[in-house]
């Protein structure tokens, strides 16, 4: 089925905002990787300036002349900034396309409203992340927000698209509810890998399964103590090592359980529903699960490579937007299980 006229740019749009969202939370990932999220220390220029300062020299205002400047840093988190603002002005392009088109219905105009909302807020966190010196809670919010604006994105992008006309009158079934479950421990296990970069803890195990030779070298629950966790210049205080060692270990507990749930869903669904498209779906997502898996155990192993960290922060998203589509699938299917 084609999309309806008054939405076709709406379509395309979505479909080149979901690009855009996934290059930002790349850039955002190797900002935060490369050590660069302080590389600009004012927001939102960079030193006082639109670009970068190429060196030193070329800080005009006063209140940061004489300071030094890494330039590489200081373009890396420019960058990010640039194709952020882009991202948010499409945003708001989008909305106004699908707010205006009559074709669109309320719920679908409320999802546009709240992608912008959303993305409204990352700007404020993303000030937040540089004026409050890399606060681990506003950092690992920011990466939150990042992913929550590509999975909205692509639902918009999903919806907009019509459907066949083989809607179930009662979509809430077990599978689809456990479905929904295993969107929530994925993004629970995002939080964890969000909460492992922005505490510097994932250098903290490099061994595997076990770490520093222990198969399980113990566990502190200050280490998930959102508030008063800090690092050198951000309020609260930085975390010790065992602490940082939990979050780290929670985080490979947490893979193991988004692992376990997911092949169950797979594999429930796989033998429920024949639908073409719903076994490609189970395909890509058990496809970019394993590859997950892989490059956090590389990670590990290869003491955290910054392609390969990076990498993993974006096929974090592909995980999200791919379990989205099975959800989204479900919806229309035939054969409703008993």
């Amino acid at each position: 089925m084609t999309v309806k006229p008054q939405l076709r740019g709406a379509y395309l749009l979505a479909n080149s905002l979901v690009i855009l969202a996934l290059m930002v939370i790349m850039l955002g990932a190797y900002t935060r990787l490369s050590d660069a999220g302080l590389g600009c220390p004012d927001w939102p220029g960079c030193y006082g300036r639109v670009l970068a300062p190429r060196s030193s020299a070329e800080i005009l205002a006063p209140s940061w002349q004489g300071s030094s400047v890494d330039v590489m840093k200081a373009w890396t988190e420019m960058l990010h900034r640039y194709f952020a603002s882009l991202l948010g002005l499409l945003v708001l392009i989008l909305t106004v396309l699908i707010v205006k088109a009559k074709a669109a219905s309320q719920a679908l105009k409320a999802a546009a409203l709240a992608l912008l909302a959303l993305v409204i807020f990352q700007g404020l966190l993303g000030m937040w992340t540089v004026t409050l010196k890399l606060w681990p809670v506003i950092v690992m919010a920011h990466l939150l927000g990042g992913m929550a604006t590509i999975s909205l994105v692509w639902w918009l992008r999903l919806s907009l698209k019509p459907q066949p006309d083989f809607k179930l009158p009662n979509p809430k079934t077990t599978l689809q509810n456990v479905a929904w479950l295993t969107l929530g421990l994925v993004v629970l296990q995002i939080f964890l890998g969000g909460w492992t970069s922005a505490n510097y803890a994932a250098l903290v195990c490099l061994d595997f399964p076990g770490c520093q030779g222990k198969l399980w070298p113990g566990f502190d629950w200050h280490a998930f103590d959102i508030i008063s966790a800090g690092v050198p210049g951000s309020p609260g205080q930085p975390l010790d090592l065992l602490a940082r060692i939990s979050i780290h270990m929670a985080h490979r507990l947490g893979a193991a359980v988004v692992a376990a749930s997911t092949i169950l869903l797979l594999a429930w669904t796989y033998r429920v529903y024949k639908q073409k498209k719903i076994q490609q779906t189970i395909r890509i997502l058990l496809s970019v699960l394993l590859l997950q898996l892989m490059l956090g155990l590389i990670n590990v192993l290869a003491v955290c490579p910054l392609p390969v960290a990076v990498a993993h922060n974006g096929t974090a998203a592909l995980l999200l937007l791919a379990l989205l589509t099975l959800i989204h699938d479900l919806r229309y299917a035939k054969g409703l299980p008993s």
